[in-house]
């Protein structure tokens, strides 16, 4: 029985790992550029903090607290810079005042 859970307990922990490689993989290749529409609490995602952004061509949802304490600086209106092959999110505001956030998950 102990050789089961602990087992269990690892192969829990490699997939957890995995799982947080890949999604620092995507948003390492992911690039936009846009504008603070709204900042909002997602139930849907455990009362993440959101940001909707919109682009020239879409608009997204990106969770902030990936990038810590963005929320606090961050005000509808903002812009919102995420360049590829980056784990750097900027956020500039209307008086060229930017500030820069590191990806942490």
């Amino acid at each position: 029985m102990k050789t089961l859970l602990y087992y269990t307990v690892i192969a829990v922990s490699l997939v957890s790992c995995i799982r947080i490689d890949t999604g620092k993989n995507i948003e390492k290749k992911m690039s936009y550029r846009g504008v603070i529409r709204e900042i909002y609490k997602d139930t849907r995602n455990h009362m993440a903090t959101t940001f909707a952004i919109q682009t020239k061509t879409e608009d997204l949802e990106i969770d902030a607290n990936v990038w810590p304490r963005s929320w606090e600086f961050a005000k509808v209106g903002d812009s919102v810079i995420k360049l590829a092959d980056t784990l750097i999110l900027t956020i500039k505001k209307n008086d060229t005042i930017e500030k820069q956030f590191k990806y942490d998950f």
